[in-house]
């Protein structure tokens, strides 16, 4: 009998671990996909292919300011500048990577 409660009782933990875990562990990779195409998105928008150099840049996340918002990577803008993306173009897809 005290098996049984036992068995159950773990059983019981484990589908709630599971509930909680699994919406968890689905988020937040496409959170993170979300900025990352933005950011592909933007500099593909304005006629620029978006190859491996734009990827690797746009896979540079944003900074969050409190008080101002969001703002673009430096690291972001400058590997995207030096894949031939204008400056403006660099920045504003930059702040999209979040």
């Amino acid at each position: 009998m005290k098996a049984l409660k036992a068995t159950r009782l773990l059983s019981a933990a484990g589908l709630t671990a599971a509930a909680v875990l699994i919406p968890i562990a689905a988020a937040a990779p496409a959170s993170a996909a979300t900025g990352y195409s933005g950011c592909k998105t933007w500099v593909g928008m304005h006629g620029y292919t978006v190859g491996p150099k734009v990827s690797a840049a746009c896979s540079n996340k944003a900074i969050d300011m409190p008080i101002w918002g969001w703002t673009a990577n430096p690291l972001c803008v400058t590997q995207l500048i030096k894949a031939g993306v204008d400056s403006t173009v660099a920045n504003q897809a930059c702040v999209r990577a979040h």
